[in-house]
Formats: C-alpha cells, sequence, structure tokens
C-alpha cells in the first residue's frame, strides 16, 4: 500500500498532465483586472514623464503633432502563405517601428516563411524613397493589418495508398505608412528620445569603425546608447526645470542641422563643381 506523501506525489502529477503548461496566451497567475490597471497606469505616467512642453505655446509655431491622416500610404501582400497568427506576430512585431528598423527585426528572424513580408516591406521602402521623395528616417509604419484570405486544398499521398487532403492557407497582409513632420520628429528623437535600434547601432558603428570624426560621439550622444540617451534626458528635464530650455529655439536648431546634413551629399557635389547650393526643403 502506498504511503500519504506517495499518493500526493502521484495525484499531483497526473492533475499536471491534465493542466499542462501556460501559454503565452493564458493569463498570469493572479493577474486581476485590479492589478493591470494600476500597472498601466503606472506605465502611463512614466511615458508621460519622458516628455518636455513648451511652457508657454506660440501660435506662430507649427503643433508638435502633425495630422495622422496626411501623409499616409498602404502596400498590400495577397495569397500569402502563412498563417493568421503568424500574421498577428508579424503586426504586433513591426508596429509603431521605423520601415528601415522593421525590416532588419523581422529579417533577423531567418524563417523562411518571412520573405512575403520583406518583399512588401522592401516595396514599400522604394515606393516611399524613389517615387514620393519621402526620408526613410522618418517614415514609420503606422498601421499593419493582418487579413484573412482563402484555403487551397490539395491532395497529398499518406501510407498504405491512403490520401489525405491538405489545407494551406493564403491570406493577406497590408501596411501603412506615415512619414512624420519634422517637428514631430523632432520631439519623438530628441525629447521623447526613442530612436530606433538601426539607427543608433550605424551611428555605434560609424564610430567604432571611424568612418566620422571624434567629434561626432558628442554630437551623436543623444542618440547613441541607453546610457547616453538616459544622461541627455537628464541634462534636458535639469535644463527646465532651471528655465533654461527654450522649446522652439532648440527645435528650429535641431530642424537646420536636420536639413543641412541632409542635403550635405549634394552640396559637397556642386561645390566641387562650382555650382550654387541648393535651398533647403521645407
Amino acid at each position: 500500500m502506498l504511503s500519504l506523501a506517495r499518493q500526493r506525489c502521484v495525484a499531483s502529477k497526473a492533475i499536471g498532465a491534465f493542466e499542462g503548461v501556460r501559454t503565452f496566451y493564458f493569463p498570469r497567475k493572479h493577474w486581476f483586472p485590479w492589478r493591470v490597471r494600476l500597472v498601466r497606469q503606472r506605465q502611463a505616467a512614466v511615458r508621460a514623464k519622458r516628455h518636455l512642453w513648451p511652457r508657454r505655446p506660440d501660435p506662430k509655431e507649427e503643433p508638435i503633432f502633425g495630422d495622422k491622416d496626411q501623409d499616409v500610404l498602404a502596400f498590400t501582400e495577397k495569397e500569402i502563405r502563412i498563417s493568421f497568427k503568424k500574421l498577428v506576430h508579424y503586426a504586433r512585431l513591426m508596429k509603431r517601428k521605423q520601415i528601415q528598423d522593421a525590416y532588419e527585426w523581422v529579417d533577423s528572424l531567418a524563417r523562411m516563411k518571412s520573405e512575403p513580408i520583406l518583399k512588401l516591406l522592401e516595396k514599400a521602402m522604394e515606393e516611399c524613397r524613389d517615387r514620393r521623395g519621402w526620408d526613410l528616417a522618418r517614415t514609420y509604419i503606422y498601421d499593419p493589418q493582418p487579413g484573412f484570405g482563402f484555403y487551397v486544398k490539395n491532395l497529398r499521398k499518406h501510407s498504405r495508398g491512403r490520401y489525405g487532403i491538405m489545407k494551406s492557407p493564403r491570406n493577406r497582409f497590408t501596411i501603412r505608412v506615415r512619414q512624420y513632420t519634422l517637428e514631430e520628429w523632432f520631439h519623438r528623437i530628441y525629447i521623447y528620445n526613442k530612436v530606433p535600434r538601426s539607427m543608433s547601432s550605424d551611428m555605434r558603428l560609424a564610430l567604432q569603425q571611424k568612418r566620422v570624426s571624434p567629434q561626432m560621439q558628442k554630437e551623436w550622444s543623444p542618440y547613441l546608447c541607453a546610457s547616453s540617451r538616459m544622461f541627455h534626458r537628464k541634462e534636458l528635464k535639469w535644463l527646465d526645470n532651471t528655465r533654461q530650455f527654450d522649446y522652439y529655439k532648440v527645435r528650429r536648431e535641431w530642424i537646420d542641422r536636420y536639413k543641412a546634413n541632409l542635403l550635405r551629399s549634394s552640396t559637397e557635389a556642386r561645390e566641387a563643381r562650382g555650382l550654387p547650393q541648393l535651398a533647403m526643403p521645407e
């Protein structure tokens, strides 16, 4: 006869075999609605704390956030042989990311099934850069949406002369990209300090390979790594608390430098040929 401890052990193993391992989609243990509400309120407060706003709004200046329905393009890839559930994962991975950053995130998965998604992103980047003349650094994936399609049934031969019907999905995937205005781009990169990983890694790589002067390390300090971004935000907070931070003045200077960097290659080529400089784009 089994002892009481042995019986409890066998019973617990049997119950565990029926329950299984908790997956990602099941709610966490003790994750009550009131606790979810408190956590989300705390996260919203932390996000709001990163912002810095002008102390006195100036009606002559451009607004910080542009129209979300302006400069929006949609691209669709049809008959993708990926299940809807996997497309939802791709959408969560790419949402609100810079388009080049999203491409590198999907490419780093190293999956053959991700080829249609990469092809869609390449088509979107080519359209925005070559035909629309957009700045890819300011182009973000605004709304990725997976969509249901249809199923294709095929016959597959099994053992002993039997056949089965295999169903493969043909779904669609749509992404809507949006180009941020220069004012919104300044607030996201310099104030809110959310830098795309591809951009910061390219900066660090350029400094390591000495393709730029060491002076750029000081200019790129607000974007290089997590520690430099943290000290940059602390400095902005201190300047704002001591009334030394003029939001609009800093924004105008930052936008002028950004436009000059965009025209640097063409300006140097025209100066070498003795041609006048191009006007800065609006």
